[in-house]
């Protein structure tokens, strides 16, 4: 079965976060941390992961933060996914096995190319959801 790590959920949601509030200035860890239930040391080092793949910029100090490095609208869900768990890849380890080798290959593609949505269509999607799941109390 596949499943987003939790490495995965976190970051995501953070960078989430930082999409919501993009233009608005920095958003510090305890803010994330304390509204989602997630360790701040965590969440440091998973913005550290983002921070190096350029998508998100850290300012040190005491008035400090975190903000996305462009426009949300610029900066894809595979890219995050990529920063936080390296490039992925759906292969097949047996030289035995070419028809599952393509299927492997296929089903990457696929995932690639749904994963090429925008963190802020991404947003928008998210937002929308909650809407519904508002309604339905």
């Amino acid at each position: 079965m596949f499943s987003l790590t939790t490495k995965s959920q976190y970051g995501v949601v953070a960078v989430l976060e930082l999409a919501k509030n993009f233009g608005r200035g920095l958003i510090q860890i305890k803010d994330i941390s304390s509204r989602h239930e997630i360790s701040p040391k965590y969440l440091e080092q998973l913005l550290s992961r983002l921070v190096k793949a350029g998508l998100v910029r850290a300012s040190r100090g005491k008035k400090g933060g975190y903000d996305l490095a462009k426009d949300p609208a610029n900066i894809s869900f595979l890219e995050v996914m990529e920063a936080l768990e390296g490039k992925l890849e759906i292969t097949d380890t047996s030289p035995d096995l070419a028809a599952v080798k393509k299927i492997c290959e296929k089903s990457e593609q696929e995932i690639k190319d749904e994963f090429q949505i925008t963190l802020a269509e991404l947003l928008l999607r998210q937002e929308e959801f909650a809407k519904e799941v508002m309604y339905h109390i």
